[in-house]
C-alpha cells in the first residue's frame, strides 16, 4: 500500500507548459493511443492518449491494476477487450514482438528476474533487443554490439563505465540504466515504466529521475506506475488514479499532491 514516508524526493524541474500554438499549428499527434483497453478481472476499459514528450503515471494502491495495465499495453497480457494503437496503427493483441517493432519498450517491475540476464554482461544486456542489427551472415559484430552498448550507457551515464561487467555486479540504479540503455540503443519511442525505481537508493533516485525527464524531453513518450505517490506527482505531467481497476480520476500532475490522490483511491468514486 502507499504511504507518506520520509523518503526524500529529488526531481528535475518539469519544463513549464507550452504556450498555445498559433491556430494554424495542430497539436503532435498521440504517438500511443489506448482504446477501451480491459482485462477480465484486472482492470476496466482504459481510455488513453499518449504525445511525444508526455509522462503520464498511473497511481493506486497494490492490485488497482496498475502493473497489469502496463503488461496488456506491452503485449505480455491478452486484453478481453479493447485494443492498442502506435501511431494509429494497432497492434497485434498479446503480443510483444508486435509491440517492440512498434517502438514500445518495458522496464518491469521486477527488474533481476525479468528484466536482466544476470549471467550476461552489460552489453549484451543492452543489445539483447537489437541484436539483428549487428548480425551479418550468421555472424555477430561484437565490436559493433559493444561499442553501440557503450554509446547508450554513457548517454545514461552508467557507472562502472565497463561494458564488460557482468550486469548482476551493478547497483540497483545502473541496472535500471542498463535496462532504460536497451531500450533507447532499440529505438523506442513508448517506454512502459513499471516501478522505476524500486530497490535504488536515494542518491540514485535522484539520477533516475532526471533520465527520465531527460528522455522525455527528448521526444519519448512515457506511462509510469509507481507504488510512491511522491514519484508520480514528481515525474508525471498528467496522472490517471485508480481504484480497483477503473480510472477514477485523471488531471494534471500540478493540480493534485498526495492526500487527494490518497483520498480518490480510497473513496473510489469517480471525482469531478
Amino acid at each position: 500500500m502507499m504511504t507518506g514516508r520520509n523518503v526524500e524526493y529529488v526531481f528535475p524541474d518539469r519544463p513549464p507548459p507550452p504556450p498555445p500554438p498559433p491556430p494554424p499549428t495542430q497539436p503532435a499527434a498521440p504517438v500511443l493511443t489506448v482504446e477501451g483497453l480491459a482485462r477480465d478481472g484486472e482492470f476496466a476499459a482504459l481510455d488513453l492518449e499518449l504525445r511525444p514528450g508526455e509522462i503520464a503515471g498511473l497511481a493506486g494502491l497494490v492490485g488497482s491494476g496498475r502493473s497489469e495495465i502496463l503488461e496488456t499495453v506491452y503485449g505480455a497480457r491478452t486484453p478481453t477487450a479493447g485494443r492498442v494503437l502506435v501511431d494509429g496503427k494497432p497492434l497485434r493483441p498479446g503480443s510483444v514482438r508486435a509491440a517492440v517493432r512498434a517502438g514500445l519498450g518495458l522496464a518491469p517491475e521486477e527488474r533481476k528476474g525479468q528484466g536482466l540476464l544476470l549471467l550476461e554482461s552489460v552489453t549484451r544486456n543492452v543489445s539483447v533487443s537489437s541484436l539483428a542489427r549487428f548480425s551479418r551472415a550468421g555472424w555477430l559484430d561484437r565490436k559493433a554490439e559493444r561499442d553501440a552498448a557503450r554509446t547508450a550507457t554513457r548517454a545514461l551515464s552508467l557507472r562502472p563505465d565497463r561494458p564488460d561487467a557482468p550486469v548482476r555486479t551493478l547497483s540497483g540504479g545502473n541496472q535500471q540504466k542498463a535496462v532504460l540503455a536497451r531500450w533507447l540503443l532499440r529505438g523506442c519511442r513508448v517506454l512502459l515504466l513499471d516501478e522505476p525505481t524500486r530497490g535504488v537508493d536515494v542518491g540514485a533516485r535522484a539520477e533516475l529521475y532526471a533520465v527520465i525527464r531527460r528522455l522525455a524531453d527528448d521526444g519519448l513518450a512515457v506511462l509510469l506506475v509507481s507504488s510512491e505517490i511522491p514519484e508520480v506527482l514528481g515525474l508525471a505531467d498528467r496522472v490517471l488514479v485508480l481504484r480497483e481497476g477503473r480510472v477514477v480520476h485523471t488531471a494534471p500532475a500540478r493540480d493534485l499532491d498526495e492526500h487527494r490522490v490518497l483520498d480518490l483511491v480510497m473513496e473510489g468514486s469517480p471525482a469531478p
